[in-house]
């Protein structure tokens, strides 16, 4: 026995476990959003009967699972239908159990679909983005104004939302950042955004329904609530 060989036989059992845990817990339906992250970054190779060629498909895989990783890690809007959509597609492709197969025909059939997923997720990152930089580099406005897009409660152009909620965020900041312990207190705080909201919509000549108010003021509350707790980004 090549006693050389056995950590090189060691890691691959390990890594073959690796993958078969992977495999149960995506069946399972167990929420994978941390998993995925690790196992982009560590799905190992069974190098098996190949030649130069198979090799450098699969470094160049392995690098494709990495940055695709690190650009679904780099979204701060991950309850974006969009994001959701392509976390999916990208978990169906694990699901399949061929990421980590040599053929090269399959390795290279991987490599097709990765990549569009990965331009998919480059694209709504550069959108979002966008987006974020209208607010200051304000993530929390920008997955409000998605959410207001989204809900249809509002019959109002991009450009307008941005516009009120600009000066939402203004006085919402300052009021904030006038005593931080405000956020010890949600109930009040909430009381005190409403009446903000409204007031900025009314002075854009933009009449709330009591549905649209409650509904925008939950999702600017929700906001400045994560990150005064840590949560999101």
């Amino acid at each position: 026995f090549d006693f050389q060989k056995l950590p090189n036989l060691y890691h691959e059992a390990s890594n073959r476990l690796d993958i078969i845990n992977l495999g149960e817990k995506l069946a399972s339906g167990e929420d994978i959003t941390n998993l995925l992250s690790e196992a982009l970054e560590d799905v190992i190779f069974s190098f098996v009967k190949v030649g130069e060629e198979e090799l450098i498909l699969a470094d160049k895989l392995k690098n494709n699972l990495r940055r695709t990783r690190e650009a679904f890690n780099d979204n701060f809007d991950q309850n974006d239908p969009k994001f959701i959509s392509l976390k999916e597609e990208l978990e169906r492709l694990f699901k399949q159990k061929k990421l980590n197969e040599t053929g090269k025909v399959v390795m290279n059939e991987n490599m097709g679909s990765l990549n569009r997923i990965y331009e998919k997720i480059k694209e709504l990152n550069r959108q979002n983005n966008l987006l974020r930089a209208k607010y200051n580099n304000d993530a929390k406005y920008v997955r409000v104004h998605k959410r207001i897009l989204e809900g249809n409660k509002l019959s109002l152009t991009e450009r307008k939302i941005c516009e009120v909620l600009l000066n939402v965020k203004m006085i919402a900041d300052g009021f904030v950042l006038q005593n931080m312990q405000i956020l010890n207190n949600e109930g009040y705080f909430s009381q005190e955004m409403k009446r903000f909201l409204k007031a900025q919509f009314r002075e854009q000549n933009i009449d709330l329904d009591l549905e649209a108010s409650r509904y925008i003021n939950n999702l600017v509350v929700r906001e400045y609530m994560n990150e005064f707790n840590g949560i999101g980004g």
